[in-house]
């Protein structure tokens, strides 16, 4: 497949939490060739099914996106918004923003006071949420006969090639992962698979995992993989913090199951693909923490894709490394099936 050209248009869709049909439709449309069917649930997840027989695995990538939410139309016409998921309020002074209207996006700037009318104690202060504004240009009146308290609004920003096969995107986080089980779901129809993979774009991921919990528990898999996004390493991070972007990383801790973590790094050594062992001596903050805990207990193995910046909307990343990710996924799929009769899990 054609990752960056996927990413070009997936991180464009907006698919904010418990609002993600706009991209949801799209992820579909992906994977539509390449499943036996595809499905979305009452929650917006979309689960595409590859292969049948043989052990039946969860594979999980979250599609929706961080953003704000209209709390306020102020008299100038200007909008006041809080938080959908977690968004830093320092990168958002200046951004561009649509605001998902009923009649479709109005457009937007995020302003705030200016420097200079700020007094000296002010400038002291950590910027919060609750000083910004989205500016759509319209007077009050205008203002409320279009948009409405609750309107989701999206951060806009249009991907950057860099060099090295590096790229920059909002929404990176996570729909760079979709594409890691699009390249995989792409190796089992094309090589054939003795399992039975259920690919699922989650919902609701950045408030909770509610789509990962919910799919877990109505599929009820024997296994589940759940790749996201980590931190890379760049200017400022310090060891075990941060990951090489030039391959992806396992993950070692509560939500990894010991049995697939080692499955994993057998993979991986024996047919080239490097990796960092991330630790994640708490809970992830991934969708392992949902499919680990759903439907009696499913053991789970995590895969991340290391990027810089993570919540913004300049998510730089490798190419290369969204390709090596899906490889992984195959690969471990492949060597679960040979040794799933009869796989001792302690």
């Amino acid at each position: 497949m054609d990752i960056e050209k996927f990413l070009e248009r997936a991180t464009a869709l907006p698919g904010e939490p418990g609002y993600e049909a706009g991209v949801g439709g799209y992820l579909a449309e992906q994977f539509a060739p390449l499943a036996d069917e595809v499905s979305v649930d009452p929650l917006q997840n979309v689960i595409a099914r590859v292969g049948k027989g043989g052990p039946r695995v969860l594979i999980c990538a979250h599609q929706d996106e961080i953003g704000l939410v209209v709390t306020q139309i102020e008299e100038d016409g200007c909008l006041r918004v809080t938080r959908n998921g977690g968004v830093d309020p320092r990168i958002l002074p200046g951004m561009e923003v649509a605001v998902q209207a009923k009649s479709g996006p109005i457009y937007g700037v995020i302003g705030a006071k200016p420097p200079h009318l700020l007094t000296e104690k002010d400038r002291e202060k950590a910027l919060k949420i609750t000083d910004l504004y989205v500016d759509i240009g319209y007077p009050a009146e205008k203002a409320r006969e279009l948009v409405r308290v609750g309107d989701m609004v999206v951060m806009l920003a249009k991907p950057i090639k860099l060099a090295d096969g590096a790229m920059a995107s909002k929404t990176m986080d996570d729909r760079a992962s979709v594409a890691a089980m699009l390249v995989a779901a792409e190796i089992l129809k094309n090589h054939g698979t003795k399992v039975e993979a259920l690919f699922v774009s989650t919902a609701q991921e950045e408030v909770g995992s509610q789509g990962a919990l919910v799919a877990a528990q109505a599929l009820r898999p024997d296994a589940a993989i759940v790749i996201d996004v980590t931190h890379g390493e760049g200017p400022g991070t310090g060891k075990w913090e941060a990951y090489p972007l030039d391959r992806p990383t396992i993950g070692h801790g509560p939500n990894v199951h010991p049995a697939l973590e080692k499955v994993a790094k057998d993979v991986a050594r024996e047919n080239g693909v490097q990796y960092s062992l991330e630790v994640c001596s708490n809970a992830s903050g991934t969708d392992a923490e949902s499919t680990q805990v759903a439907a009696g207990g499913v053991p789970t193995i995590l895969f991340s894709i290391p990027l810089k910046y993570m919540h913004t909307t300049v998510e730089v990343l490798r190419i290369k490394t969204i390709r090596e990710t899906g490889r992984l996924i195959a690969l471990f799929l492949e060597e679960l099936s040979r040794r799933w009769e009869g796989f001792e899990w302690y």
